[in-house]
């Protein structure tokens, strides 16, 4: 068992699998994970969005496009930490984003998806935002950094681009800061994606990148004639600067594209693409779910979710089947003939018979646990999901996270709940709670069960300093 701050030698990344060269590696896929920062379900055209976003689009045009795609949290570092470990995130501690100066964190004893996949003989690069690692005010990154959790190369932030999107000062190169840059975020990180995927170190096995952009995430900077475009079309200046922003990173998605075509990749890799939670403000991403981030009605959890796998993913498919973050680990040890950690709950299933078209049976229902939203526990199973409201409702304060924060998340009772037919209430507006008991009910003990294990392994940070 690795301590907190032992190096873990495993590699993980936002969505992207590709596969390489002959014998054994040439029957596993490469992966790349595309992650977004706080884009809504709505954005992107190929789900209704005001935002152009032609190369987004072309991936579900020629992969599988998930109309029920879950993210593992309503904001980011639990988010995150779902994707990369598999596992509920308040299991593992990061019950809310990870503060400046603050001991939260992913802790290294956690596994990742980059070290059982480094263990497998994949080379593992991480692009972009982390934001899993205590960090201090200055943008510094005190770590677990990306080399802690199991990839060989990254290049990118502890959380939002400072200033902006337009020259970062803040990006790091394997733990050193590399000073301002010049050009927008989602283009210095694709532009370092491409210079690691033509290095040799990524032709000789296969590989597992995640690129997690800061964009759309504030503070927002723009291409100026992108601004103008949709200011043409009538939008406020706002709403304006949001839309050419997803459009800039639309952009920089193809350029990705493009350099994996141009290196032969296309055909051997598996790339995800989704979102880290819902919008900021569903004042920027009008949709039919309801509410936004830090809340676990589906506006808060339900992104944007497309799969491309030439060969086994069949172009321009749908599927309403419900599937999420916390699916990737196994479904990617799966595919890489890793093996699952033994010692610690998964809560995903590995879904490649769901990306294959074929028949798909879930182990245990979706399940999110929030302590700062209301409700503060969901779960989902098949068509419906079970909201539970908690007493007393967290009283909101500023970070950073502490012994407070940790005595409400132990000690409050879930005394109310809602139902919800999502195939027929897209929008939870109707709650069946007492017109369904026998779901209801049978959601409920689920909910609890699945709750009371979770909280029971959580830990509290009060006895780890602050830096």
């Amino acid at each position: 068992m690795k301590t907190f701050f032992t190096a873990l030698s495993a590699a993980a990344a936002l969505l992207f699998v590709s596969v390489t060269v002959s014998g054994n590696d040439a029957a596993r896929p490469n992966i790349l994970i595309i992650m977004t920062d706080d884009m809504g379900y709505a954005d992107p055209g190929c789900y209704g969005g005001a935002a152009e976003t032609p190369r987004i689009d072309r991936l579900a045009q020629e992969g599988l496009r998930f109309t029920d795609f879950y993210c593992g949290a309503p904001n980011c570092s639990p988010s995150r930490t779902a994707m990369l470990t598999g596992r509920t995130p308040s299991r593992c501690g990061v019950y809310d984003w990870v503060p400046p100066n603050g001991p939260m964190c992913l802790p290294t004893s956690e596994i990742t998806i980059a070290e059982l996949l480094k263990q497998s003989g994949y080379r593992t690069g991480h692009f972009g935002k982390w934001h899993l690692a205590r960090w201090a005010t200055n943008g510094d990154m005190i770590g677990p950094n990306p080399d802690e959790q199991g990839y060989d190369y990254w290049f990118g932030c502890d959380n939002n681009a400072i200033p902006s999107h337009l020259n970062p000062t803040n990006y790091h190169r394997n733990g050193k800061r590399v000073g301002t840059l010049e050009g927008y975020a989602c283009d210095l990180v694709v532009t370092e994606t491409i210079d690691w995927l033509q290095s040799k170190d990524t032709v000789s096995a296969p590989f597992f990148a995640t690129v997690w952009f800061n964009e759309p995430h504030t503070r927002i900077a723009s291409p100026p004639e992108l601004v103008e475009k949709y200011l043409g079309k009538g939008f406020a200046q706002d709403k304006a600067e949001y839309l050419a922003n997803i459009e800039n990173v639309d952009r920089a998605v193809g350029k990705l594209l493009d350099a994996l075509d141009a290196k032969g990749f296309r055909d051997n890799t598996l790339v995800l693409f989704a979102s880290d939670n819902g919008p900021a403000s569903v004042n920027f991403s009008p949709s039919p779910l309801r509410a936004a981030k830090s809340s676990i009605y589906d506006g808060g959890i339900r992104v944007p979710g497309i799969v491309r796998w030439p060969g086994h993913v069949k172009a321009g498919t749908e599927t309403s089947i419900p599937a999420g973050f916390v699916d990737l680990l196994p479904t990617f040890c799966g595919l890489a003939g890793a093996e699952l950690p033994k010692d610690r709950i998964l809560d995903g299933t590995n879904i490649r018979p769901l990306l294959e078209g074929k028949d798909f049976e879930r182990n245990k229902p979706l399940f999110w646990f929030f302590y700062k939203s209301d409700p503060m526990c969901a779960v989902r199973d098949g068509d419906y999901k079970l909201c539970a409201v908690a007493v007393p409702h967290y009283r909101s304060k500023s970070h950073p996270f502490d012994q407070t924060d940790y005595d409400f998340i132990k000690s409050a009772k879930m005394p109310r709940f809602e139902l919800y037919d999502l195939k027929n209430d897209i929008g939870e507006k109707t709650d069946l709670s007492s017109q369904r008991p026998e779901i209801r009910d049978r959601l409920k003990e689920k909910l609890l069960q699945i709750h009371a294990e979770v909280i029971a392994e959580g830990r509290s940070w009060a006895d780890l300093p602050k830096e």
